[in-house]
């Protein structure tokens, strides 16, 4: 079963996702430049949002994933100094590489995965292992990484790399089960992702503006004296985003290990924080903090999901961005169901918070996990 998500979302002037120059992200789309905000900030932001409505288990993506595992066995009574020997050793034998605490990149792991980790690296017999294993094997240096890693792993005894692998693969965490997880040294833990995201991008076309800032100095204004403490520039603009994304409940079923009531859990989590959640970049200069002025939620058994993006190919042009969107959007959908019959055995659920305002969030995300 597939689930689509649109969203049509109106911001006032902000700058809600940036690239390395400062600006707010843009892209080409219908032949004029339209504002963007990447699948990776709304991605981030979901995930974030998810203890605000549900109590769905998440998990965490970081390097210091070796650090929470210390902190655990150090509050169970190990001394710091052998903990931290013990969990270098650990996640070497798995081929992540720790070093000064860090990994050399974002581990993503279930918060009962941690609690694995701590209780088998805690056992007496696994203890004792690791504090032996050899944490740099000799003449490293002279390695190259792999062959480092491989050292690593050879130094831990096969049945403790079996119940670590374990820990690590728990599928538990409703954010891994939808976004997957890639570890460049264990393949075989690949998760494919269950939730496809793409680019918000806004219905019509955008300049990119620039906002020139001063800030004073109170001393020197009390002084008397004249001229800015600092000076700056920040880009801004204001879109109406089309969101869409995309729930593969099949492929998310697998992720979380078979649990259907899970799976029902981070469905109805994700509808939820995918809509309301904001990212939080500049938030504190624009407080942009706009809701959606209009979503679709679309669930299918069969049949192909499909982005209605091609609904802003030609930019809309209309004092009323908002209702002119929404306009363009479902007589898009319309067509599109008159030439392919795509929506003849699905189940629609629409609200909108603008115009004439109908339905609601709430009865919208009710009549999809009626479906599940």
């Amino acid at each position: 079963m597939k689930i689509e998500i649109h969203l049509l979302q109106n911001f006032a002037p902000s700058c809600l996702n940036r690239d390395d120059t400062n600006t707010p992200k843009f892209a080409t789309f219908g032949g004029v430049t339209r504002a963007r905000v990447s699948s990776q900030s709304w991605k981030r932001a979901a995930r974030s949002y998810f203890p605000q409505v549900s109590d769905v288990p998440v998990g965490l993506r970081s390097k210091q994933v070796s650090q929470e595992i210390v902190a655990g066995l150090v509050a169970s009574g190990k001394p710091e100094a052998d903990a931290e020997r013990a969990v270098v050793a650990a996640l070497g034998g798995l081929k992540i590489k720790v070093t000064e605490g860090k990994s050399e990149y974002l581990v993503p792991i279930s918060r009962h995965g941690i609690a694995r980790f701590v209780e088998i690296i805690g056992e007496d017999a696994h203890w004792e292992a690791l504090l032996v294993a050899k944490v740099e094997p000799e003449g490293a240096e002279k390695k190259t990484a792999k062959d480092a890693k491989k050292e690593a792993k050879a130094a831990v005894p096969a049945e403790l790399i079996k119940k670590l692998t374990e820990a690590l693969d728990d599928r538990r965490a409703a954010d891994l089960g939808l976004f997957g997880r890639m570890l460049a040294d264990l393949p075989d833990r690949r998760i494919d992702g269950a939730c496809q995201v793409a680019h918000a991008l806004s219905t019509h076309a955008v300049d990119i503006e620039t906002d020139f800032y001063t800030a004073v100095d109170d001393l020197t204004e009390e002084r008397g004296e004249i001229g800015a403490g600092m000076m700056g520039t920040q880009g801004f603009n204001s879109a109406c985003f089309y969101r869409y994304a995309l729930i593969d409940t099949e492929q998310l079923k697998t992720n979380l290990g078979g649990d259907a009531e899970l799976v029902k859990q981070t469905v109805e989590a994700f509808l939820r924080a995918f809509t309301l959640a904001i990212p939080s970049a500049k938030q504190n200069s624009h407080a942009a903090q706009n809701l959606p002025s209009y979503g679709l939620f679309v669930v299918r058994s069969k049949g192909v999901p499909v982005s209605l993006a091609n609904a802003f190919a030609k930019p809309v042009k209309s004092a009323d961005l908002i209702g002119a969107s929404i306009k363009e959007l479902r007589h898009y959908r319309e067509q599109m169901d008159k030439v392919y019959g795509l929506y003849g055995e699905a189940t629609l659920a629409e609200f909108q918070a603008t115009g004439e305002a109908q339905g609601s969030l709430e009865e919208a995300v009710t009549k999809i996990l009626g479906e599940l």
